[in-house]
């Protein structure tokens, strides 16, 4: 049922555009021009190459009835006792013997001549083109030479003739002419016929192949006009088409690329408005907070000073939580940090002293790393601090929090380790999302939410990363570990 109906409305789509602008249509088209192409300079190529053999294997006939007749002539001499010394009879009697011994194959004909006079051919029967009167006979019983030739006949029912001539030499003298001719045209006549049945076995043999083409070339190109049909169908409200996958190649990668695309859209979309939301929640407490003091604000000095004062800090805290979304928009530019070299084991002091001022707990320096890393020391610092905030607000007063450095296998790791309350297994991820918080605090922290996912970015923006280990009861160890050279 799904597929009749994403078939009506891919028809749908395209009747839309038209059958012509389709891309199979135009691919078949070219597809078409290309075969009747290589089918239109093929069949002339072939016949061109076959009516060569058949000339070739004429001429190769030829050549053997010369070559039989002059073994038979040095074998006539010397069986009988010829009279040399008349040639004229010699030469009459070597022809006659010749071809009364001979048999020729269809449509080849032996022609003797004698001092350049027609003497006798077989069969008797000749064509127009090779009698004794004929301008091409006359012509070559004159000759003295071995003549290979091709003689084109103005009328094209008297046919063309391949012909080859051997003249007869005795004491060193030309005394006649042996002319064997054959005519090609029945063969050719069966070339013809057969690639006349070879071309319509190529037009029936293309119009199935279009036929296949067209076929083939929709399920081919399914997943592209499946992909045209999605794209037209989502909506801002709807992200949750996909492009079924069958099969393997280009067209299911880009099925996979297209889906893994609308999946990153809808997370996008989906964080965009949980964004909206929550920023929304937050920005609307302290105004409302700003508001209602300021409408029931009253003449009194000491009241006024101490509305003043609670707008103030509402405003303050407004502040922070913009600063902060512009610091997140800032780490996806290329220019969200300043590299420097960095001492660790100063750097380690550093935060430690600036950690302990966080709050009153039982604060610990447990390791400093030896050696120089390159990073932003400020943006580092603010990570560092977020993540001692952090352990501030979930530990108590009596609880332990540590803080260290070490350097590894070319990456170095910064940790804060504390006693606390721990976190649950089901919110170790969620909490570095935007206005995350732990399902299990035992009170609400005075920022938005923000601290973790900031850390995060700051850990992106140098291309590591954040661990954390935590046990709800035992505590919780933040790990930022990031290259000692971010690239």
């Amino acid at each position: 049922m799904v597929d009749t109906i994403e078939q009506s409305q891919l028809k749908l789509l395209s009747q839309k555009k038209g059958l012509f602008w389709e891309a199979r249509t135009r691919i078949l088209a070219w597809y078409a021009l290309l075969m009747v192409c290589l089918v239109g300079l093929s069949i002339p190529i072939f016949t061109r190459l076959v009516i060569q053999q058949v000339d070739e294997r004429v001429i190769e006939d030829l050549t053997e009835e010369l070559e039989s007749f002059q073994e038979f002539q040095e074998s006539i001499v010397r069986q009988k006792e010829l009279d040399l010394t008349v040639p004229k009879t010699t030469a009459a009697v070597i022809f006659e013997d010749f071809l009364n011994s001979q048999i020729p194959g269809d449509k080849t004909f032996l022609i003797a001549t004698i001092n350049g006079e027609f003497y006798r051919a077989s069969p008797s029967a000749l064509p127009e083109v090779l009698r004794e009167d004929s301008h091409l006979i006359k012509v070559l019983a004159q000759t003295t030479l071995a003549v290979t030739g091709q003689n084109i006949a103005p009328d094209p029912e008297a046919g063309d003739f391949l012909y080859n001539t051997q003249p007869l030499e005795i004491n060193d003298n030309v005394v006649g002419v042996l002319i064997v001719a054959s005519s090609a045209d029945g063969e050719r006549e069966e070339v013809f016929a057969t690639v006349y049945i070879v071309i319509q076995v190529l037009v029936f043999a293309l119009f199935i192949a279009l036929m296949l083409a067209w076929i083939i070339g929709g399920q081919v190109l399914r997943p592209l006009r499946t992909l045209t049909l999605a794209a037209s169908s989502i909506g801002e409200s709807d992200l949750t088409q996909r492009i079924p996958i069958r099969g393997q190649g280009e067209m299911a990668d880009l099925a996979k690329t297209f889906n893994k695309m609308m999946e990153r859209l809808e997370k996008a979309f989906k964080t965009q408005r949980n964004f909206i939301n929550d920023a929304g929640h937050e920005l609307r407490t302290p105004i409302t907070i700003v508001r209602g003091h300021l409408e029931l604000l009253e003449d009194d000095r000491e009241e006024r000073k101490a509305t003043i004062d609670l707008v103030l800090d509402e405003l303050d805290r407004m502040t922070r939580f913009v600063d902060d979304l512009i610091l997140l928009a800032k780490a996806e530019q290329v220019s969200f940090l300043r590299l420097e070299t960095i001492d660790l084991a100063t750097f380690t002091e550093e935060l430690y002293f600036k950690a302990k001022c966080l709050g009153d707990r039982n604060w610990k320096l447990a390791k400093k790393g030896q050696g120089t890393i390159i990073g932003d020391r400020q943006r580092l610092t603010q990570a560092m601090m977020n993540l001692a905030e952090n352990a501030t607000q979930h530990t108590k007063l009596k609880d332990t929090i540590a803080l260290g450095t070490y350097i590894r296998e070319e990456h170095v790791r910064l940790w804060i380790r504390d006693t606390g309350e721990g976190i649950q297994l089901k919110d170790q991820e969620r909490i570095f999302q935007r206005f995350a918080r732990a399902s299990n605090t035992r009170r609400r922290s005075e920022g938005a939410g923000l601290g973790l996912a900031i850390v995060q970015a700051i850990a992106h923006g140098h291309n590591g990363r954040v661990e954390l280990y935590s046990l709800p009861g035992i505590g919780s160890t933040f790990t930022l570990i990031i290259p000692l050279k971010p690239s």
